[in-house]
């Protein structure tokens, strides 16, 4: 099986056309509003620009030519930061494929000299800081990641939904570093679940991954046993998500290739309500899907609550028995 998946990954486009289609190693391309983009549209867009600004730069680079001649390096020079630009973009979308797959070093190889380059526009070396930041959170470093993404969102426009997306790489970063307060007044200063596809997921995500953390056993003083919460005795806080809603998120994780993720988070909701066969079902369902490489430093309190959570029910991994 994981052979196959394999040769799947192999074989993907690097672009895919929808959400729900979209594999590790994929990426899609996303509007302003937080909706998928169609590739065909985006490519041919992409076509008429490099066509018009070529164009330009050869009809400049004539007229200069036979008119004024001072001017031919100023066009060559422009040309040549155009297509740089383009290299830039290409070598950061790599990037995020490697960083996709848990491939921290290639994400660092082809991000890093993007951040260096002057010649390439300041969004397009701010959107490779990011990837930089991911690599450093794959590789543990947590709190230089963070600095990493403050520091790139402050040269990206509001506008741009890489900006947006941002915010939610920080709440993540946050969570992991089990900052949870702070990690709760950044998300909660992000209003209420945005409509656009990929945004609302990674809203659904992070506001998940928070309710784990803020859920999971933590410490009452420095150096003091762990204490449980919901423990007997103690009234469980509830979480602040409907059947309905949560029943919505299921079956948007069941429709994704990648929704292990989401799945798995929904696992969790589902067994801290005490709906455990919802929960064994997600969490099933999540093993025949495919998600984050190091869950242990995505989401650290996922990965041990579901560690646990196979421990104190040895069936979870079980085939169910075949009815006569």
């Amino acid at each position: 099986m994981a052979d196959e998946k394999a040769e799947t990954a192999l074989g993907r486009p690097m672009i895919a056309s929808e959400l729900d289609k979209a594999g590790k190693g994929q990426l899609v391309y996303v509007g302003r509003d937080g909706e998928v983009k169609n590739p065909a549209s985006v490519r041919t867009q992409q076509i008429v620009q490099y066509v018009a600004f070529g164009g330009i730069s050869a009809a400049g680079v004539a007229l200069a030519a036979t008119s004024f001649p001072v001017l031919v390096p100023f066009y060559l020079a422009l040309g040549c930061r155009f297509f740089g630009a383009v290299r830039a973009v290409k070598r950061v979308n790599e990037a995020s494929v490697a960083l996709s797959k848990g491939d921290a070093v290639t994400g660092r190889a082809l991000a890093e000299p993007v951040t260096r380059a002057w010649w390439a526009p300041g969004r397009v070396r701010a959107l490779a800081e990011l990837r930089v930041a991911i690599a450093d959170a794959l590789e543990g470093h947590g709190e230089r990641a963070l600095d990493r993404v403050r520091h790139a969102r402050a040269k990206l426009s509001p506008r741009l939904i890489q900006h947006q997306f941002s915010y939610y790489t920080e709440v993540n970063l946050l969570i992991s570093l089990n900052r949870l307060k702070e990690a709760r007044n950044l998300l909660e200063s992000r209003g209420p679940v945005p409509t656009g596809e990929v945004l609302k997921l990674s809203h659904w995500i992070a506001q998940m991954h928070l309710w784990v953390a803020e859920h999971a056993p933590q410490p009452v003083a420095p150096d003091a046993p762990f204490r449980q919460l919901g423990t007997p005795g103690e009234k469980k806080r509830p979480l602040e998500i409907d059947d309905g809603e949560l029943h919505d998120r299921m079956r948007k994780g069941l429709s994704m290739t990648a929704g292990s993720d989401l799945l798995m988070l929904c696992a969790w909701c589902y067994a801290y309500k005490g709906e455990h066969d919802d929960a064994r079902f997600c969490y099933r369902q999540a093993k025949d899907r495919e998600g984050s490489h190091r869950l242990d430093v995505a989401m650290p309190k996922l990965a041990a609550w579901i560690e646990e959570y196979r421990k104190e029910r040895p069936d979870l991994d079980q085939p169910d028995a075949e009815e006569p």
